[in-house]
């Protein structure tokens, strides 16, 4: 099988750059709308080229266009995932491939346009492989991840509750490692509100919205606990107007990530008491704390895909480990739903979401490589438990 694998990736090698190089000049910025109609349209053309149907999906907002493949399959299917948008906006001047015979840069290139080719390429050739299979492998990209998948985690929920497994082709790490756990997320949207007064006439008239801020800050970060997982940031704060005003207005931005629901219950519950508790000055306290992603888990199953994807990789000659991270992806959606979940299956590559991102180019070829092996091994032994 290594051998035919390695004759249909040299029949598509040049195709394959051809389309990133197409699609990583796409600008996908999650708010140009209309550069994520052209990207949606290039991918459909992709999939139609490799006898793959990707079909234009909306959620009940019809605020946005995603893609399926296999909409029809109900059961029994792996499910292959990811996004197509990107954080760079039309007006940067990072919008451009380069290839440098080593390293391929450009917006979207690592997160995550090579994943997609590469989930797109291990389809074409598993189908080759199989030519009298259906293969039970339903396709579901977003076109909002980036900005939290708002309008696509209905679809996500929906469309593959009866997954056996799934798939996520977010970028690897930069040895090649794969993501097996992530972190949940919660966003805290703090307003402390004071009341002004000349700071040099009667300040006592006043209600310092500053301090009462940094009070909350404060018990905030102690509820920090990095040995076992738990982040709050309180990462962004704007207050007052002018060095002689007490200053009536602070908003505070804080960024939750926890391991556990059980975590962030105990998390929310702390916030909570800290914000309706009285300060000092008694300043008045508004929040909106929400709930934003579950945590990715790293259940038994997930580790026995990882175990067999990670010896094919070793057995080729590629250095793969499991990590864990901080960061989110729409994994964390599918694992909620008690899906075991590999998530890092993308290109090797690094520097994502600022103007140095890249993959190494050759990843692009082996990774699909890993992949096809990977599924071969689970469809053969699919087929062997029936």
């Amino acid at each position: 099988m290594i051998k035919e694998i390695d004759q249909l990736l040299r029949d598509n090698e040049s195709q394959i750059y051809k389309d990133f190089e197409k699609v990583v000049n796409i600008n996908s910025f999650t708010g140009n709308l209309d550069g994520i109609d052209v990207m949606l349209n290039a991918l459909v053309e992709i999939g139609i080229k490799n006898d793959i149907n990707l079909e234009t999906i909306y959620s009940s907002k019809k605020a946005r266009p995603h893609l399926i493949y296999q909409k029809d399959l109900k059961e029994d299917y792996f499910a292959f995932i990811g996004h197509f948008d990107t954080v760079h906006p039309p007006e940067s001047d990072f919008n451009t491939y380069k290839d440098t015979g080593e390293f391929i840069i450009g917006p979207g290139a690592n997160d995550m346009k090579a994943g997609l080719l590469i989930a797109l390429y291990s389809i074409s050739i598993l189908k080759k492989l199989y030519p009298n299979r259906k293969l039970p492998i339903k396709i579901l990209f977003n076109s909002d991840e980036e900005t939290g998948s708002s309008d696509s985690r209905e679809l996500i929920e929906s469309e593959l509750i009866n997954a056996k497994a799934g798939f996520v082709f977010e970028p690897g790490r930069i040895n090649g490692e794969i993501v097996t756990k992530r972190k949940g997320i919660a966003s805290l949207d703090i307003e402390v509100i004071g009341k002004p007064a000349h700071s040099g006439v009667a300040p006592w008239d006043g209600i310092n919205s500053i301090l009462a801020s940094c009070e909350i800050i404060q018990k905030l970060e102690a509820l920090n606990d990095y040995k076992n997982g738990v982040i709050v940031g309180c990462n962004q704060i704007s207050a007052g107007v002018a060095r002689n005003v007490v200053p009536a207005y602070s908003k505070i931005i804080v960024d939750i990530r926890f391991d556990t629901i059980a975590q962030k219950v105990t998390l929310f519950k702390n916030i909570e008491d800290i914000l309706g508790a009285s300060n000092s000055v008694n300043a008045e306290v508004k929040y909106n704390l929400l709930f934003n992603r579950p945590p990715l888990v790293r259940s038994e199953e997930s580790i026995r895909l990882s175990k067999i994807y990670r010896d094919i990789s070793t057995k080729l000659g590629y250095s793969c480990e499991e990590v864990s991270t901080g960061g989110v992806s729409d994994g964390n959606f599918v694992s909620a739903m008690g899906i075991p979940v590999l998530d890092g299956l993308g290109a090797v590559g690094d520097f994502s979401h600022t103007k140095k991102e890249y993959i190494k180019k050759e990843s692009m070829l082996y990774r699909i490589k890993i992949f096809v092996l990977f599924m071969s091994k689970i469809l053969n032994e699919e087929q062997l438990n029936k």
